[in-house]
């Protein structure tokens, strides 16, 4: 493994910060790849400002002062005019900007104008090297913030791109006149404008695609040739399930059966919408297994959802021997009907082990990276494989991306409900909060509250941060008892805290998008979602599906300050995990597509899905190694 701590801007503490970000190697810090961009670019004269668009400004100073209230904060406030005007400027907390700022000099400054106490102003404008130039935005975490990203990044870039090299032949790349990789990365952090940065969106469109395709077209061939790990021949009767199974379930599992009896490989993904009944598929496939005296495993992308599903297959196979393995918790020796229910740990156990696999499950398959996902394929004779997501994908895509797989889908339970959605513009919140408030106290039912982020971030201040609505919100609720948790919480604490709202000791949880998978509370009915449109529709509707699950209706409310946004708008409407990702697949340029690359949800794009494709023939028919286009990088997965 690579050495951050030797790159520029980085030492030793800063490179174990990189590694809680997921970037431990030199080639994961050149594919973190921002998630979206400030265009400064544009230069206008005072006069001729554009409401909320952003641009670069440019005048004499003419006067600055730092302003000190009662309260711990402070403002700065300045005024720089040219030949068409004055622009007044604020900041908040930056007392040292008095050092950078004096009156008669000219100054730079970036950001949006709008009107702030009657005047034309830009609040917390950009300074310095920030300004007329296209600024990339990374995700950050509370002790990595994205500008030390970006100058962290930008300052290591020819070194980080020293061992990096382009993956398609020459004559691919002037017959399909592509960007060269190398090129795109520059441009990716460092762009010079956006029919360049578009370009280079387009190329890492397409470096994933190739990617998938390469991954797809190689398991297929590896698949013909292995006989699984067990023969598996005995049908056990089901009669001990809670409750009938849907028509879907029924078709599913009556395929996933047919696929387990055979003499060939089971690799079958399981693609159901929220609540559409996935886990008990999985438990009918573990029972079968078990049923043949063989061993499975299931792997959860985390603790919590590990243990939702130990608790609830215990539940119903009480004489089975159900097994929870993690990090802490070390294997005894298994019988051979065992059913082991693991995190990540999985990958990290011995040869033999593997080898006593018959059934192979991964959960949530989208939140694992292509080798983990792939860790027992490469044995001789490998275990049956089914994939379970939630995650939607568009039916025109599905066959080109998951083409060495079979694919079965699950529609909603009989009994499901819509959860009712609604749009919520910055001027009615305080209204949402004091229906919720009254909600709570009425049915006793319980309510999510989820922020994108854990700390305030101080290049997206209109965000909503976890911990600071935690304690604002706290004054507002003095009656009803708010926790809070997110991913730096201990996993132990964590655990305790869903424990307390699973029996109601714990009235609103205050939360990231740490629910998002998996998470079951029949009695949570209301989520409140803060800075919707920060979100993708595909996470927005897994999110949605926490709540609603037990015999009360659900609701949703979307937080925005953009109440006119079409995918919010659309989400209000509909209710299918299908029709979102359709819809979605249409709306997004390659832009936001690009975007969503690295962050769990994948939004195909169906131009660069059909040109990896030709790409793909054309190297194939030129007996091109196509192991060379797999991404194995773990800032960028892709799906299996």
């Amino acid at each position: 493994m690579d050495d951050l701590s030797i790159l520029k801007n980085v030492g030793p503490i800063s490179a174990t910060k990189l590694n809680n970000l997921g970037i431990f190697t030199k080639n994961d810090l050149l594919f973190y790849l921002p998630f979206r961009y400030l265009d400064f670019s544009k230069t206008l004269n005072i006069s001729d400002y554009i409401f909320n668009e952003p641009a670069t400004y440019s005048g004499t100073i003419i006067s600055f002062n730092n302003i000190f209230t009662k309260s711990p904060k402070n403002i700065q406030r300045a005024t720089i005019k040219d030949n068409t005007g004055t622009l007044n400027l604020i900041w908040f907390n930056q007392p040292y900007l008095s050092k950078n700022i004096v009156v008669g000099e000219i100054l730079n400054v970036a950001g949006s104008v709008t009107i702030f106490q009657n005047k034309i102003t830009i609040v917390t404008p950009q300074i310095g090297n920030k300004t007329g130039r296209i600024i990339p935005l990374y995700h950050q975490s509370a002790t990595l913030n994205s500008a030390w990203i970006e100058k962290t990044i930008s300052l290591n870039l020819q070194t980080l791109l020293q061992n990096y090299s382009e993956v398609l032949p020459t004559n691919i790349l002037q017959k399909y006149n592509l960007f060269d990789i190398k090129k795109a990365l520059i441009q990716i952090h460092q762009p010079d404008s956006q029919s360049q940065l578009l370009l280079s969106q387009n190329r890492l469109n397409l470096h994933q695609s190739l990617s998938l395709l390469a991954q797809s077209e190689l398991q297929k061939q590896n698949i013909l040739n292995k006989k699984p790990a067990y023969i598996l021949t005995k049908i056990p009767k089901t009669n001990f399930l809670p409750y009938k199974l849907s028509i879907s379930q029924q078709k599913a599992w009556s395929e996933i059966q047919k696929d387990l009896l055979s003499n060939n490989p089971t690799h079958r993904l399981l693609s159901g919408d929220v609540g559409s009944g996935k886990t008990i598929i999985a438990l009918l496939a573990t029972h079968l297994t078990s049923a043949n005296k063989h061993i499975s495993l299931i792997v959860a992308p985390t603790q919590i959802l590990a243990n939702q599903h130990y608790t609830f297959f215990k539940k119903i196979l009480p004489k089975i021997p159900i097994f929870l393995l993690n990090n802490k918790n070390k294997l005894p020796k298994l019988p051979n009907n065992a059913i082991i229910i693991s995190t990540h740990a999985a990958f990290y156990q011995d040869s033999k082990f593997f080898k006593k696999i018959a059934l192979l499950i991964i959960d949530e398959q989208h939140k694992f990276g292509v080798l983990q996902r792939n860790f027992l394929n490469k044995l001789k004779n490998p275990p049956h494989t089914v994939s379970l997501t939630a995650t939607p994908i568009p039916r025109t895509l599905a066959l080109s991306v998951y083409g060495h797989l079979d694919i079965s889908y699950l529609s909603h339970l009989p009994h499901w409900q819509p959860v009712k959605t609604f749009i919520v513009p910055e001027p009615k919140i305080s209204d949402c909060y004091k229906w919720l408030k009254n909600q709570i106290k009425t049915t006793a039912e319980q309510a999510f509250i989820v922020c994108p982020f854990i700390e305030d971030s101080e290049s997206l201040s209109t965000v909503k941060s976890a911990t600071a609505e935690f304690t604002k919100l706290k004054p507002l609720f003095p009656k009803l008892k708010l926790e809070l948790i997110h991913g730096k919480i201990p996993i132990s604490d964590r655990q305790k805290i869903f424990d307390d709202f699973k029996v109601n000791k714990i009235n609103v949880l205050v939360t990231t998008p740490i629910i998002e998978v998996g998470i079951d509370f029949p009695n949570a009915t209301v989520i409140i979602i803060q800075s919707a449109n920060r979100f993708g529709l595909a996470s927005l509707h897994q999110l949605r599906g926490r709540v609603g699950r037990g015999v009360s209706p659900g609701y949703c409310y979307l937080f925005t300050d953009n109440p006119n946004s079409p995918r919010l708008k659309y989400l209000t409407t509909h209710y299918e995990g299908q029709q979102l990702a359709e819809f979605d697949l249409k709306l997004r340029g390659p832009g936001e597509l690009f975007s969503t690359l690295q962050h769990g949800h994948f939004y195909f794009d169906e131009k660069s899905i059909i040109l990896a494709k030709s790409i793909i023939q054309d190297l194939s028919k030129a007996k091109y190694n196509l192991q060379k286009l797999i991404i194995n990088h773990s800032s960028l997965t892709s799906i299996n």
